[in-house]
């Protein structure tokens, strides 16, 4: 409860698959899932919700012809936590708090990227989640501009003691981010680090760690390995 876990790995390891599964996109050919103690495999995406389990996507997604408002609103509704008294009121609230600097009742589809991720957070916190699942919420944007929304989610997750898997490819941010660091590849972890071991290291020890653990060298165009 309350961790934020980092989750990295080359293409194909394994990741938004991962994730897939838990969130109810994908029902595992194998395994179970468990969520709060109960077995939640092969449940749809809005009963889960329902139980408290938000993510955003790595392709950015909204309703794109309600406004930025009402995506929140929607949340607020259908979403898992206690039902608002004003969903409006609290739709705003939340726009506010995620930096939404443009007009509330802008359509999402006009939106640019950096709109659109920040909106999708305030769509995610809005359910009242239990459990965060971020895939790559900053991919795409400027280093500047993904330290501020780092930034972001880091306050949020800690103000709502929210639990946080946070799959990315930018090694250093998986190392500077929360308590825990998951690398995978070919759809297993070859490493699971925290505490003293996770505060020493380096992007070069990842990078050994990984070559230790698969007998592959790292090489993939989209690690950011600084």
């Amino acid at each position: 409860d309350g961790e934020i876990l980092g989750i990295i790995g080359p293409n194909g390891a394994g990741k938004t698959t991962f994730l897939n599964c838990i969130s109810g996109f994908y029902s595992p050919t194998k395994g179970k899932i468990y969520f709060d103690g109960e077995d939640i495999t092969g449940m749809t995406s809005y009963a889960l919700c329902q139980k408290g389990l938000s993510r955003t996507f790595q392709i950015v997604r909204s309703f794109p012809k309600m406004t930025a408002l009402d995506n929140v609103v929607t949340a607020i509704i259908y979403g898992g936590g206690d039902k608002c008294a004003d969903p409006v009121k609290r739709a705003h609230e939340l726009l506010d708090e995620v930096g939404f600097a443009v007009s509330h009742d802008a359509i999402a589809e006009a939106l640019n990227t950096m709109q659109l991720k920040r909106l999708m957070l305030a769509r995610a916190i809005a359910t009242k989640c239990k459990l965060l699942l971020l895939d790559e919420h900053t991919a795409a944007l400027d280093p500047g501009t993904a330290e501020k929304v780092l930034e972001l989610t880091k306050r949020i997750v800690a103000e709502g003691n929210i639990t946080c898997l946070m799959v990315t490819h930018n090694m250093q941010q998986a190392l500077e981010l929360g308590t825990r660091t998951l690398m995978m590849a070919d759809g297993r972890i070859v490493l699971d680090v925290s505490g003293a071991d996770r505060a020493g290291m380096t992007v070069e020890d990842l990078i050994h760690r990984f070559k230790a653990g698969t007998g592959k060298t790292l090489s993939n165009d989209r690690m950011l390995l600084s």
